[in-house]
């Protein structure tokens, strides 16, 4: 026993230093690069954006752009295979998909192939005779190593940007980067940034008199296709253009209609032969709402993307400088072989204009004055400070090797997150005070060592955190609070297995609790319980992203650390207590009565079982109905769309708004009424709608926020800017914007029944090892699957009275803690039938309904300690945790009533045939 104690003694002296030091550090340090607990984008405000790589791309990439129709055509069937299950495995789809194709046209052609993936770029790994296997491997590998390129071009980006501390992770076997930023200003910045591909070109172009002629060919045709009063020359604003190096002046309500009709086929057939290899782009200024139309000069097998054998890959080095009229220029130096073709490149077009071309947008358009033979060229475009920063920024790090495009984004104004950190801490120090009393009252001094242990739990968790360099996010923190809550129940059956000794006149006080801590007393009912939720929370890990993966985080840290604490370090309290003062009591006169009233409780469960049957399936059954009757309140993580939250001057009728949006959003001649909430406080709305969710355009984000603010604008004093821009202590206009692209809500819809079906497998094969009979697994489930339908029948049926209650990622988390927190009540019951069972060799109905009487005290206990701290985060924890703490008090509040009522009846149930010949020993 000293050898145990001097272990425990020694481990949490190490452990309460270490932990200490971390948060000491954490608070006094100024070093930047410290270890710290990263506060999350909901508690500081900030961006969460989920980057989707091309595999499309990627592929088209490696066979150096390849033209074959069979190779474009399997791209083309994986693509829409893609957008039906976000899940599928692109590359051996479109390698399905190609084989198929190739049969069908019986065609002789491999992937192998000098044509496509067997060219000179590949041909150390692949030659004409690789087979299909051999190909896919080369696809996986080079695949993986440019999603890990991407993602480390972006995080190099990221850290020019100067921002402290980013979140950047890679989503577990998907082609999809998660990045968070916390205390972002300029969002529109960081996107600019993180999109940006950094495809540097350098062309040649054609001047507005080369190019006018055909003009006018089109124009005659270009009334029709515009659909407008204006001609293709009127658009084009030829008499307005002061540049001599463009060849229109465009404004920007007319530029899609102008690249649509120079894309379109009339346009493209009546291209005179000397233009055949001309591609029109864009400058990348608005010039007072106009931008610049140039035509480029392209070789005949460059593609619409555009490659040049002069390009970005020969850049060593960016840097800024100054002018006489301290204009900025970007500096470009090239490498050797980029010298030698600069010098060729410029003695070519002496006295001509060339285009440098980033990403497809020209920047600038200067006339070659000299032949340039050391390789250092200069970039002029009336650049800010800042935009010669991120261009400098962008070019230095490298371009990525396929284009990467925002399909999610999630942007928290500071405002949310200093009320969020407000009521986070109000409500972790109430529930920790309520949880204090309740146990000193309980159980009096030994009440007291459990709250000691808590104090330890925390100190543990947020050391811990903090060395992990953890982001805490909300969910993180409704997670600390509810790990402390179960973390009591360790305390409380090892309490209640003590009373019971005491209660069974086991000879010493000393031995009740020491047998209270072995196998046969507490500790497996703890190992059974803990090691189920901790499944359920690694499950949640393993699926989750962002703010869910924080929760799964401070849930695993915070069991395993109660392990420990509970186990070994209230032991050794109780121990010290008993060698000082000779005796110890674990009641108080305030809980005789209860005692008197649960603990010695002798009732028969299983004869009201078919009562209880009766009652769950009709519960059931309503809640299956509602599920086709009236269906769920889908939140964008599953439905898709836009999420806006406004804070006004005065307060808003939901209703209202409601209507005059479903006036402005309309989509095909039909509205798109959006779902308009109150938000907290009653001069905030939230705002969803899924109006052109599938529209895939840079600017549609933009023109959403227009259409947004002028419907609205009668409800703000404000302009447009100080409308949509996020920032500190705002007291007008949107604080947070949500939006989740349909791709990725199929997705995490797709996840969530995963994690969840994982979940319910995973516990059923534990507890079929752990006791050995299919039975108990069984009734587990089913009472797990019984707790969720009724958590989402109710859910369901009254969604349109209560708007929070809304089926999102964060509601998944809660029905994964529910069958966690459930499935631990019910192996508690399970492990005290057990106990009593081996006593008598066999399982009878007395046995069980024993069993259920001896751990009703426990579980009354800690589900009333359980839901306590529940109600005290959702009164005071703020409106974003609303739907979880709402959806965790009624599924424990269902699993507390099953794991009673519903799983030991069916485990009755299932034995009864030949219970008096079962034998039930079980180690």
């Amino acid at each position: 026993m000293r050898v145990k104690n001097f272990f425990t003694i020694f481990v949490t002296i190490i452990l309460t230093t270490i932990c200490l030091y971390y948060i000491s550090y954490d608070i006094y340090s100024k070093n930047e690069k410290k270890k710290t607990l990263n506060l999350g984008l909901d508690l500081k405000g900030g961006v969460s954006m989920i980057l989707d790589i091309s595999e499309k791309d990627l592929l088209k990439k490696f066979t150096e752009n390849s033209k074959n129709f069979i190779f474009l055509k399997a791209l083309e069937n994986a693509d829409n295979k893609k957008k039906e299950d976000p899940n599928a495995d692109y590359l051996s789809f479109f390698i399905h998909s190609f084989n198929q194709e190739i049969k069908n046209k019986k065609l002789n052609l491999r992937l192998s192939s000098p044509i496509l993936f067997g060219n000179k770029s590949n041909n150390e790994n692949i030659d004409s005779n690789s087979s299909d296997f051999e190909v896919e491997r080369f696809l996986r590998n080079k695949i993986e190593s440019s999603i890990i390129s991407i993602q480390n071009i972006l995080r190099s980006r990221i850290d020019r940007f100067g921002i402290i501390q980013p979140n950047i992770q890679r989503i577990k076997n998907s082609n999809r980067i998660l990045i968070e930023l916390s205390g972002i200003k300029n969002i529109d910045r960081i996107k600019n940034i993180l999109e940006k591909k950094a495809e540097l070109h350098f062309l040649e172009t054609y001047s507005f008199q080369e190019m006018i002629s055909y003009f006018h060919t089109i124009n005659k045709f270009g009334k029709k296709h515009f659909k407008i009063k204006k001609s293709f020359i009127d658009l084009l604003n030829i008499p307005l253009i002061k540049y001599s190096n463009s060849v229109g002046l465009v404004h920007i309500k007319y530029k899609k209609i102008i690249s649509d009709f120079l894309n379109s086929s009339e346009a493209i057939n009546s291209l005179p032969y000397h233009l055949h290899n001309v591609k029109f782009l864009w400058g990348n200024k608005n010039l007072d709402n106009f931008f610049q139309l140039f035509a480029i000069k392209i070789n005949d097998n460059d593609d619409e993307e555009i490659s040049s054998s002069l390009n970005g890959d020969m850049v060593t080095h960016a840097y800024k400088s100054f002018g006489p009229l301290n204009e900025i220029s970007i500096n470009i130096k090239m490498n050797q072989e980029g010298t030698k073709k600069w010098k060729m490149f410029t003695e070519k077009n002496m006295g001509k204009s060339i285009a440098i071309v980033l990403d497809n947008l020209v920047y600038t358009v200067p006339v070659v004055q000299s032949i340039i033979p050391n390789g250092i060229s200069q970039i002029y475009g009336h650049f800010s400070i800042q935009e010669s920063n991120d261009l400098i920024n962008v070019l230095n790090t490298g371009k990525l090797p396929t284009s990467v495009k925002i399909i999610q984004t999630n942007i928290i104004g500071p405002y949310l997150g200093n009320k969020s950190i407000q009521r986070g801490i109000l409500s972790f120090f109430i529930a920790l005070f309520f949880i204090f009393i309740w146990m000193f009252f309980y159980y009096s001094i030994p009440g007291l060592y459990a709250d000691i242990v808590l104090c330890f739990n925390i100190i543990f968790i947020f050391g811990i955190l903090i060395s992990m360099n953890t982001v805490l996010t909300f969910p993180g923190i409704a997670g600390i609070i509810l790990t402390l809550a179960m973390s009591m129940d360790a305390n409380i059956l090892i309490y209640e297995q003590i009373k019971e000794n005491i209660k069974n006149k086991v000879n010493r006080l000393t031995t009740s609790i020491n047998n209270s801590y072995t196998l046969q007393g507490a500790l497996s009912s703890i190992i059974d319980g803990q090691i189920t939720t901790l499944l359920c929370g690694f499950i949640l890990f393993y699926f989750g992203i962002g703010p869910i993966r924080g929760f799964a985080t401070t849930l695993i840290i915070g069991i395993m650390v109660s392990m420990f604490t509970s186990i070994c370090l209230g032991r050794l309290f109780l121990e010290w207590h008993l060698k000082k003062y000779k005796k110890i009591s674990f009641r108080k006169k305030i809980s005789i009565f209860v005692l008197n009233n649960i603990q010695n409780v002798k009732y028969d469960f299983l004869s009201k079982r078919k009562w209880s049957y009766i009652i769950s399936c009709i519960l059931i059954i309503s809640s299956i109905l509602s599920f086709f009757l009236k269906g769920f309140n889908m939140g964008l993580d599953f439905s898709g769309g836009r999420s806006y939250v406004i804070l006004f001057d005065r307060k808003i009728i939901p209703e209202k708004i409601s209507e005059i949006l479903s006036k402005t959003f309309i989509e095909n001649g039909i509205p798109s009424f959006p779902r308009v909430q109150t938000f907290g406080d009653e001069k905030q709305l939230k705002i969803v709608t899924k109006y052109k969710i599938w529209e895939e355009n840079n600017q549609i984000d933009e023109i959403i926020l227009k259409k947004l603010f002028f419907a609205l604008k009668n409800y703000f004093t404000i302009n447009f800017e100080d409308f949509k821009n996020i920032k500190k202590n705002k007291s007008l206009g949107i604080l947070s914007v949500e939006k989740v692209g349909p791709v990725v809500a199929t997705d995490m819809t797709h996840k969530a029944f995963i994690s969840i079906i994982v979940s319910l497998i995973g516990i059923f094969t534990y507890l079929f090892i752990r006791f050995k009979k299919w039975q108990f697994g069984l009734g587990a489930i089913i009472s797990l699957i019984h707790d969720s339908i009724i958590v989402l029948g109710i859910f369901s049926f009254f969604h349109g009275i209560f708007p929070v209650l809304e089926i999102d990622q964060t509601f998944i988390a809660a029905l994964l803690t529910i069958i966690g927190y459930s499935i631990n009540d019910t192996v508690i019951v399970y492990d005290k039938i057990r106990k009593i069972s081996k006593k008598t060799s066999s399982l009878m109905k007395e046995t069980i309904n024993q069993g259920i009487c001896d751990s009703l005290s426990r579980t009354i206990n800690t589900s009333l300690i359980t839901l306590l701290v529940i109600s005290i985060i959702f009164l005071f924890g703020g409106k974003i945790l609303h739907s979880f703490m709402l959806a965790l008090f009624i599924g424990i509040s269902v699993g507390t009533y099953s794991s009673i009522f519903i799983a030991p009846s069916i485990i009755y149930d299932c034995f009864k045939q030949n219970i008096k010949n079962e034998k039930f020993f079980i180690y």
